[in-house]
């Protein structure tokens, strides 16, 4: 019978493996004992819950419960969409950790810019044309109509679906951002059809223009403003959907 050969494992081997075997338990020994230590000390016991001045209207109530516990046991992702799907007006939010005891809420408030009716509802929409919250009641700022969508489509703190909401939240950007124009409060804006675009401003006025150039449609109407071409207080209309503008004196609008 054939004797089965012998394995010679060289020592210096044997004592290699001893080595890391040794150092791996040195090691998980020391991770376990970092771990309870942070887990544990009262050294990361959540002592303070330090809020963004800007958005100061949120409910305070969940997070001063977490103060005592140990900052690396308070799930910071939960907290922050907790946060974030509770309160749609806000922006950038972010929840950090602040060692050795204190967490931050960081973030920005969403500044309403114009309003929508929404099944008898008062939709805000912000400068980015996200739907912040539904109000009470109607607020002084300017009124969109357009097609919105189905309502179960709208999405709070999430950017609307409607390309006439962006183009309404633009327009109205860009009027306030004009000199001479945003001496002129834009009412309402009639945006069922982009061809014949309605704006209201000042005290009945009707700027008349479409999706098309716009802007540089709106830079033509600052233009007569600053060189006071127009007396705005005098015509019913200006139709900025031509090469020149059309100026009416008629109490209805003429349809182009």
């Amino acid at each position: 019978m054939a004797k089965k050969p012998s394995v010679n494992i060289p020592a210096i081997h044997v004592v290699r493996l001893i080595v890391f075997l040794f150092i791996g338990l040195v090691l998980f020994a020391c991770y376990a004992r970092a771990v309870e230590f942070l887990t544990t000390s009262q050294l990361f016991a959540v002592r303070d819950v330090m809020i963004d001045a800007s958005i100061q209207f949120v409910d305070t109530g969940d997070l001063r419960r977490l103060k005592g516990r140990n900052i690396f046991k308070v799930d910071i992702q939960k907290l922050q969409d907790k946060i974030k799907a509770q309160y749609p007006q806000i922006a950038q939010l972010q929840v950090v950790r602040q060692l050795p005891d204190r967490i931050k809420v960081l973030a920005q408030k969403r500044d309403a810019l114009v309003q929508a009716i929404v099944k008898g509802k008062v939709l805000l929409i912000d400068t980015e044309g996200v739907a912040m919250y539904y109000a009470a009641s109607a607020v002084d700022l300017p009124v969109v109509q357009c097609e919105l969508g189905a309502p179960s489509k709208i999405i709070l703190g999430a950017p609307l679906a409607s390309k006439s909401i962006h183009l309404a939240v633009q327009m109205v950007r860009r009027f306030k951002a004009a000199a001479h124009l945003s001496r002129l409060k834009i009412t309402s804006l009639d945006l069922f059809n982009l061809s014949r675009i309605d704006l209201t401003v000042g005290q009945g006025l009707h700027v008349i223009l479409d999706q098309d150039n716009y802007a540089s449609k709106l830079e033509m109407l600052e233009l007569m403003a600053a060189q006071k071409k127009i007396d705005f207080t005098q015509f019913k209309y200006v139709d900025l959907r031509f090469n020149e503008p059309i100026l009416g004196e008629h109490p209805k609008l003429e349809s182009k």
